[in-house]
């Protein structure tokens, strides 16, 4: 039996995968990606609306999150160095989603998501904080 949910993901993930053939790796918007439980609610904030400043704590400074802890403002084609447990990862924004996946271009790993997203992969948490237009904030926490 063919599960719905996962062919209304697959689907588009092709699409966007068949239009963007590039000869270095990119990010895949995978589908996995979870709920904030009611404990990891205080690490989410809004986005800003849309005459606010978009900033984050660490501004542009991806080297801020060498260590995995940060809060960063990213672009699509930003690498972050992150030993947080994640590894280093490269970014991709679009349609409203942040994604990231292992620098190396392996597939293991990769996330998306819109402002909200909180991920964990081994011991780094991942939040999507905000995205407006080609922009997104990403914060990196050790747990």
């Amino acid at each position: 039996m063919v599960d719905r949910r996962r062919c209304l993901v697959l689907i588009p993930l092709a699409l966007f995968a068949a239009g963007c053939a590039t000869a270095t790796p990119t990010p895949i918007f995978a589908a996995a990606s979870s709920r904030p439980s009611a404990e990891r609610a205080p690490m989410m904030e809004a986005a800003a609306p849309s005459g606010m400043p978009f900033v984050a704590a660490d501004g542009r400074d991806l080297r801020a999150c060498a260590d995995g802890e940060c809060e960063v403002l990213v672009r699509t084609g930003d690498q972050i160095p992150n030993d947080g447990g994640a590894g280093p990862l490269a970014v991709a924004v679009q349609a409203g989603k942040v994604g990231l996946a292992p620098a190396s271009g392996g597939m293991g790993g990769a996330v998306s998501g819109p402002a909200g997203m909180v991920h964990q992969i081994n011991r780094q948490v991942i939040v999507v904080v905000a995205v407006r237009d080609d922009e997104g904030i990403v914060r990196l926490s050790k747990k």
